[in-house]
């Protein structure tokens, strides 16, 4: 299981900086809203895991920056325990977590291990594994997250006879490295000279470098099939009376994974000890038809980003009506595997028009709930007519439903980045829509370049400030063009911004100097007609 890293691995300083952490201060309501903008629903779980892993980060910080070292208090991890069905997001959450945060993340499979490791992979793997995401920063690798999924296939069936080398040996190995314990990091052969120390009589010594568990986060999941009978039992047992009341009503479905207690996973088939090592558990609801549909209109998705990948390869345009959207989750709903379904939908779907189209010379395809419903008959009538009006309707009628939900998307996207002023004219919008369509990128990297952009812009106005001892600022029609300008014409905004100031620098000081103007708006006319915008402006 031992992977050989394909970076180079540099020498370990064993002073511990923590530099990682010097400036860490994301919140937990900022992590949460962070994960909105890529998860559907699941808010509870949100809200557990966003807040723990913050909290856990901060008292790392706090914890290994306090001017106070006698403080030699136990540091307890908040390790999370996620329950709740395939195809939710579970594993894309913590993954989107890591990224966010800038710490290695690493996911194994629990029923690839074994206690020692003679029946699958050892448990020790998957810490030496950080190591290697960290581009081998041992420092950075001590801080990492590691995502242990299929749990609930470790629980022990309580029939086994001898040792549990599958089930409870894999708990009990676990136990060690959930709270802190050194892993030696094996190098591979190459590496070696790496880490060679020369002793006086001239004998190489080989230096050993161990990653301690203390502060890796554990996350572990599973779907926990059976658990809910389990907990049902028990609750049925204590005579709950609203949960009887709750479920005399036949329209309500009750979650009853979201009364676990450790006990009922200990039940389960869970060893105490592993259990106890978990202070965290989150509960991930099933997906609802309409989430389902939530998760394909949303821009950042890269189930429908992916696809429409599939086909930019030759050169086509793929766009999305919402009534076809709404079918694919009508359709993924009923197979109930959660949002895995969407992707085999799609596929199933797309894949004839896939291989036909880049032979009839199509450069675009609306996707309507027409195709989803029958997409051969679709695609003979598309073959014998690739010319006709109605695929070119279709098409453009698909792009309109992807740009309302584009323009849905930022309007409440607005609040999370009014800190910066940006405000998304119709200019911006189209620029945003052009940039997520042409590049086939994530709406976030898209809106992310605009906002670039336009900070420049706004640093540009500094700069001539302190340049020339008086404010320019840039109306938001000149912004729309500077912004049109730099992407259309892939320009640097200062170089671009320089160049049309310089035609008016002998203006703007005559501004400044005679008509005592401290500050002077600079609007779309003068980029394209300087002496008509100081004319403009000495009318003022």
């Amino acid at each position: 299981m031992l992977k050989t890293p394909k970076y180079k691995v540099e020498k370990i300083d064993s002073s511990k900086n923590y530099k990682i952490f010097y400036e860490f201060s994301l919140k937990p309501a900022e992590l949460e809203a962070y994960l909105d903008e890529y998860i559907v629903g699941q808010k509870e779980a949100k809200t557990i895991i966003a807040t723990k892993i913050c909290t856990h980060f901060h008292k790392i910080k706090n914890f290994l920056l306090k001017p106070d070292k006698e403080d030699q208090t136990e540091f307890i991890k908040n390790n999370i325990f996620i329950i709740g069905p395939t195809g939710v997001g579970k594993t894309y959450m913590i993954k989107l977590i890591a990224k966010k945060i800038g710490v290695p993340f690493v996911k194994g499979d629990a029923t690839k291990f074994s206690e020692t490791g003679y029946v699958g992979g050892d448990i020790e793997d998957l810490i030496r594994d950080l190591y290697w995401e960290a581009n081998g920063d041992l420092e950075k690798a001590q801080f990492g997250i590691v995502f242990l999924d299929e749990i609930d296939k470790i629980a022990s069936s309580g029939e086994t006879i001898g040792p549990d080398i599958s089930r409870t040996g894999v708990q009990r190995a676990l136990l060690k490295p959930l709270e802190e314990t050194e892993v030696e990091i094996k190098i591979p052969q190459e590496n070696y000279p790496l880490f060679e120390v020369s002793e006086p009589h001239g004998k190489i010594k080989r230096k050993k470098i161990t990653l301690n568990t203390k502060y890796v986060l554990f996350i572990v999941s599973g779907a926990f099939q059976g658990l809910e009978e389990i907990i049902k039992k028990r609750i049925k047992k204590q005579g709950l009376g609203f949960i009887s009341e709750i479920e005399s009503k036949e329209e309500i479905k009750i979650n009853y994974l979201k009364f676990v207690t450790p006990e009922d996973l200990v039940n389960y088939g869970f060893e105490r000890e592993f259990v106890g090592r978990f202070p965290v558990i989150a509960i991930f609801e099933p997906l609802t038809e309409d989430e389902l549909y939530e998760i394909l209109a949303n821009p950042n998705d890269p189930i429908v980003i992916n696809k429409k990948r599939d086909f930019k390869v030759y050169e086509i345009d793929l766009a999305f009506t919402n009534d076809a959207l709404r079918e694919i989750a009508k359709i993924a709903y009923k197979e109930n595997t959660g949002a895995r379904a969407l992707a085999r939908i799609l596929e199933r779907i797309l894949i004839p028009f896939e291989r036909t189209l880049p032979s009839l010379s199509i450069n675009f395809l609306g996707v309507t709930k027409e195709i989803v419903e029958d997409p051969y008959k679709v695609l003979t009538a598309i073959s014998k007519s690739p010319y006709a009006y109605k695929w070119k309707e279709n098409y453009y009628r698909a792009l309109e439903d992807e740009k309302k939900r584009v323009e849905n998307y930022l309007t409440h996207k607005q609040r999370l980045f009014s800190k910066d002023k940006l405000e998304i004219t119709p200019k911006r919008l189209e620029l945003i829509f052009k940039l997520y369509k042409e590049k086939d990128i994530e709406l976030n990297r898209a809106l992310e370049e605009v906002l670039s952009l336009w900070r420049q812009i706004k640093n540009y106005e500094m700069a001539f400030e302190r340049k020339n001892f008086f404010k320019i600022i840039f109306t938001e029609d000149a912004v729309d063009t500077i912004l049109e300008a730099v992407i259309k014409k892939n320009w640097g905004v200062f170089s671009y911004c320089e160049s049309v100031v310089s035609k008016l620098e002998y203006s703007l000081n005559y501004l400044k100097e005679i008509h005592g103007k401290d500050v002077i708006y600079i609007n779309s006319l003068a980029f394209k007609d300087p002496e008509k915008f100081i004319e403009k402006y000495l009318l003022i």
